[in-house]
Formats: C-alpha cells, sequence, structure tokens
C-alpha cells in the first residue's frame, strides 16, 4: 500500500495539531510522531567533548522509556516528558486518522557506567575517533539480554504509540551494530559475538522491532534501517523477513520513497538561515513523482511557517503538469497569488536566481556543507579574527570555543579552517575554490536581492508583504554568511604563510607600499568582516520574522544551533577584533612605522 507520509519539525501540541490538519489535507496516510526534546543532558556529561551533539536530536527507544535495566543511568524524567507528549500526539493522530511513523537511530550509545556495571552487554565502539575527545559504544543487540530489554521497551512504547513503521539511521552518529563495516572506528564488538554473520545480525537486529510490536497487538510493522555499505547488502537481502528492509531495499524490490521539499540539515546549504525559499526545487520534486502512482511519497517542510512551500505543494503536487511549462506556469501562478500577474514573473525570476545560487555551492559538502560545518559548527560568524586566538582572555573566547565541534588539540580549534578534522579549504586550492564560487555567484545573489526587495511595495496582502520582506531579509543575510566564509577562509590562508619567528621586516621599497603587503591584506580582511557583521547585526535588528535558526534559550544553544543572543556575540566579536587590531605588528611590518 502507497505510504504519502509528511515530516516536520514542530515546537509545542499546537504546532502539531496544526501540521495533523496539513497532512490530511494533503491526503497522508503517516505522520512522524517520534521528534523529542534535545537530550542535552547527552552532552552536559562532558562539555569539552563535541561528540554527542550528533545524538542530541535524534530519536531513540529510550528517550521516551527508562526500562528497568536503565534505571539510574539515564534521565526518567527527560523520558517522562517526550512519552507525555508522545500520547497527546497519538490522541492528535488519532482524531485525523493518520498512522504514527518513528524516525530514529538505533542502537544508540548509552553512559559508560552502564558498561562498567554490566561488561557482557558493551556493543561496538561507535564514535568517529577524530571527532571525539571519548569513546562511545552502543549495546551488542545479539546480548540476549540486551536484546530482551529493547524488545521490552518496544512493546510499551507501541502500547502507548501504535508506530506501523520505523525508519532507523544505525552505524552513524552515536550508533551501531557489533562488527559492521560502516562503523567508524572499523569493524568492532565483543569477541562473543564476531563470527554471527552481518545477514543474521542485521535481521535479528529488525525483529526486535517487530517483536517489541507484536507484544502490543502489531503484527504488519515495517522496519527499514540504512547506512548498511553496499558490499554488505547481499549478504542480508536473502534473509529478510516480511516487513524487512534496508537502505530501502527488500530482496525482490526497491522500496521507492519520493522526497517533495527538505527534511535533511546537511542537504540544506542556506543553514543556519531559516527557510529561505527553494520554490523553483520543490517544482522539480513534484515532476520527478507525476506517473509513479506505487512510490511512496515524504512530504517534507522544514517549518509549519514555510508558506511558499507548503502553499504550493497544498495546490501542485498531484495537479502539475509535465515539462517544463508545466513547471513554470505553476510557480507563475504561485507567484501571482503573492504580488499579483504584473509582478509575477519578478518573483518567479527571484526565485530562480536564488536557486542558482544553491546550485554553484551545493559542491562545498565534506560530511557537510560548509555553512554547516564552519559558520555554525565551527562558529566563523561569531568568533573573531585575530592574529593570536591562543593568547585571548577567557572571556574573549570562551563564549564560542565551547560551541566549536573540535575534538582535537587547541592549536587545531585556533585554524579557523580546521572542519571535523579535515582542512580541505586550506592553502592556495581550498582559497581559490572558494572565491571563485563566491565571485561568480555574488552578482546571481545580489541580482536576486534586488529583485525580491523591489516587489515588497507589490505584495497583494499583509501576510504575501511578510513572506517578501522576510525572504529579502533572508538573502542579504546570505550575503552576509557568503562573505564571512570568504574572509575566514583568506584571513587563514595569511596566517598560514606567515612565519611566526621571523621579525617583522619591510617587503617592499616602493613608498606606496612600503611594509608588509601582508599587513595591509590583513587589515583590509578585518574591516571587511566588521563592516559585515555591521551589516548582519542591521538585518538581525530589524527582522520582524526570524532568518536564521537560533535555540530558544542559552539552555538549548549547542553546536550544531546558535544562540538566542545571537547580536550580542556579534557585538562582542567586533569590539574584540578592533581591540586586537594592532597585534598584526607583531607578525607584519606596518606601513606607517
Amino acid at each position: 500500500m502507497r505510504k504519502i507520509s509528511v515530516e516536520c519539525p514542530t515546537s509545542n501540541l499546537d504546532e502539531y495539531r496544526r501540521l495533523a490538519e496539513l497532512a490530511c489535507e494533503l491526503g497522508a496516510t503517516h505522520l512522524s510522531a517520534s521528534q523529542v526534546e534535545l537530550s542535552m543532558w547527552q552532552w552536559n556529561v562532558n562539555r569539552y567533548d563535541p561528540y554527542p551533539n550528533w545524538s542530541l536530536h535524534r530519536p531513540t527507544i529510550f528517550k521516551f522509556i527508562v526500562p528497568e535495566e536503565l534505571k539510574g543511568y539515564l534521565p526518567e524524567d527527560y523520558a517522562k516528558r517526550n512519552l507525555d507528549t508522545l500520547v497527546k500526539r497519538v490522541e492528535i493522530l488519532k482524531e485525523f486518522g493518520l498512522k504514527a511513523t518513528f524516525n530514529g537511530m538505533e542502537p544508540a550509545y548509552l553512559p559508560e557506567k552502564v558498561f562498567r556495571d554490566h561488561p557482557k552487554w558493551r556493543g561496538p565502539r561507535c564514535d568517529q575517533p577524530r571527532r571525539a575527545r571519548t569513546e562511545y559504544y552502543a549495546p551488542c543487540i545479539d546480548n540476549p539480554e540486551v536484546r530482551a530489554m529493547y524488545v521490552r521497551t518496544i512493546g510499551e512504547l507501541c502500547k502507548v504509540a501504535p508506530f506501523e513503521l520505523f525508519q532507523l539511521m544505525t552505524n552513524d552518529s552515536g550508533g551501531g551494530l557489533c562488527w559492521n563495516n560502516r562503523l567508524y572506528p572499523g569493524p568492532n564488538g565483543p569477541e562473543v559475538c564476531r563470527d554471527i554473520p552481518i545477514g543474521e545480525r542485521v535481521v535479528n537486529f529488525l525483529g526486535m522491532f517487530q517483536e517489541g510490536a507484536a507484544l502490543a497487538g502489531l503484527h504488519d510493522v515495517e522496519v527499514n534501517t540504512r547506512n548498511i555499505i553496499e558490499p554488505d547488502v547481499p549478504a542480508v537481502l536473502p534473509l529478510l523477513k516480511k516487513g524487512q528492509s534496508i537502505n530501502n531495499r527488500t530482496l525482490n524490490s526497491v522500496i521507492s520513497t519520493d522526497i517533495v521539499g527538505f527534511h535533511n540539515y546537511y542537504l540544506d546549504y542556506s543553514n543556519p538561515i531559516a527557510r529561505l525559499t527553494r520554490l523553483p526545487k520543490v517544482a522539480d520534486h513534484i515532476q520527478q513523482i507525476i506517473g509513479k502512482e506505487d512510490n511512496n511519497i515524504m512530504l517534507a517542510f522544514r517549518d509549519l511557517d514555510e508558506i511558499d512551500t507548503i502553499g504550493f505543494v497544498k495546490k501542485y503536487y498531484r495537479t502539475m503538469k509535465k515539462g517544463v511549462i508545466g513547471k513554470y506556469t505553476a510557480l507563475l501562478e504561485m507567484a501571482e497569488s503573492f504580488v499579483g500577474k504584473d509582478n509575477a514573473e519578478t518573483l518567479v525570476e527571484a526565485w530562480e536566481l536564488t536557486g542558482q545560487v544553491y546550485d554553484r555551492f551545493e559542491h562545498l559538502d565534506t560530511g557537510g556543507h560548509i555553512f554547516v560545518l564552519g559558520t555554525v559548527q565551527q562558529r566563523w560568524l561569531t568568533r573573531p579574527l585575530v592574529a593570536f586566538p591562543a593568547e585571548l582572555k577567557p572571556e574573549e573566547k570562551n563564549y564560542y570555543r565551547e560551541f566549536q565541534f573540535q575534538a582535537q588539540t587547541e592549536a587545531d580549534a585556533d585554524n579557523l579552517l580546521d572542519l571535523q578534522a579535515n582542512r580541505w579549504l586550506s592553502g592556495v586550492g581550498g582559497r581559490t575554490l572558494y572565491r571563485m564560487v563566491y565571485q561568480r555567484t555574488l552578482p546571481l545573489l545580489k541580482q536576486a536581492i534586488s529583485k525580491m526587495s523591489s516587489l515588497i511595495p507589490c505584495a497583494v496582502d499583509e501576510t504575501a508583504k511578510q513572506y517578501i520582506t522576510s525572504q529579502s531579509e533572508k538573502l542579504k543575510v546570505w550575503k552576509c554568511l557568503m562573505t564571512n566564509a570568504m574572509n575566514v577562509i583568506s584571513f587563514q590562508f595569511y596566517l598560514d604563510e606567515t612565519d611566526y619567528s621571523t621579525p617583522p621586516a619591510d617587503k617592499s621599497y616602493d613608498i606606496s607600499t612600503q611594509g608588509d603587503i601582508r599587513f595591509y591584506k590583513m587589515s583590509e580582511i578585518v574591516r571587511t568582516e566588521i563592516n559585515n557583521m555591521l551589516e548582519l547585526i542591521d538585518i538581525l535588528r530589524g527582522a520582524k520574522q526570524p532568518v536564521i535558526h537560533q535555540a530558544e534559550s542559552k539552555e538549548f544553544e549547542n553546536i550544531m544551533l546558535l544562540g538566542p543572543d545571537l547580536i550580542e556575540q556579534l557585538e562582542k566579536k567586533i569590539s574584540i577584533m578592533e581591540n586586537h587590531r594592532r597585534d598584526f605588528e607583531r607578525l607584519y611590518k606596518s606601513f606607517n612605522k
């Protein structure tokens, strides 16, 4: 039976009800119900280790119910909050005739004390060694006690929420199966289960969820797990049982799911900007499902306030005609609903230009896009550009250092281009690569900003005006993020080319450039970045709707989410850069001394 599922993060039950209404209107059969409160307690165990940040937002079984065996190890109050919310979500789903899906990660790592007290439960090491300061272990699901604990807890969970579909990620982000080739440290686990064939282990894992669901009277549950590497797939497929799949594949078929919209944080190349338009790409997604009557469909939204995508999907995901004419007829009609017939083409052009900018940046992705790995996770946006970052005082450094994804040395942390132990943007090659993209893309972005801004007076109503205004602001923020990346990459390039042991000396005897040209270059970068941040602050202060993803409170600021006090952090960055502006004289001969 074809599944039409809807995914969208929600902040409260009122929003979830709105989402269920939308799903019902779209003819959906399934709605994700497994979103959890950020599990900050996992990171708070050791704030010096960034790795748990991969897991904070990921649902796991024990984040809803703490079994008797794990009481005292996992926070029951946190699990109860998630379970209470889940109960209320299920009531809403029943009201609208929707089925619940669980989208999560298993088997997920457990606190080290669990394995000290129960050594036979210790399964594979599942962290990425260069991105973690501590080893993290998932439980061994081949251990009978562990498996029984899972089956029982899944049964309890399914009595509360009749999940009929489990979509599971494993072997990534702090979870994994014993002796699996996809584990970051390599195949590992307890010796006792080393010789269990990969197919038998995976089927045992998938069966765990079906057995647990059966305890709740659910006998047609489907379970899919991804991140099984392709060389292992042939060994697993023949052993799969009814309702089981890996990487969306069964022995005889591929369970095709076409995605309309965007649900993957790492594939949204404008992050951390909130809901920058992707409408032409959404139109492409809809074109791809035309005529595919048997494929499952996932309708994925980034926010319930994503009014352009939601409105477009509502109107066209079943009715759009094939081809270029069908696509642009729909986009023009949608644009007309925002700015009227006379201005619709200009809005479509702004959407198209924005899409072209996305496409130009798509390749800057190495396990995460640079605006995720750099702008956010290395805090390019908020950390100051200074000549001697190691000399910054705690009050000048802690506000950003705590939120860097950096598990190596402090020297690595001070290097702006160390992106999760990878420096692929360093040197002449990295700088040239980004500069070419930046210089060739900036004119397109400026055109998009100009066209979008010009349409504000043309909006047909207040809602449309808010949308056009907000999109214009987000495009301007995007320009600030791109410029910030250019400044950071260039700044580190000059630092890397500097011999810190050589006293400053004149490098030119031309009176107009006497001194060291690098002093001028670094001063220019500093000034450009300060002006860039001032521009960003003005945009943030003037915005009436959120334009950047930020934590709802300081309590929930984490490595993957900027803080609620972003403006104050940007102002602090500027002040620190101004205070250390003359530090470059210790490296390069000044022009005026």
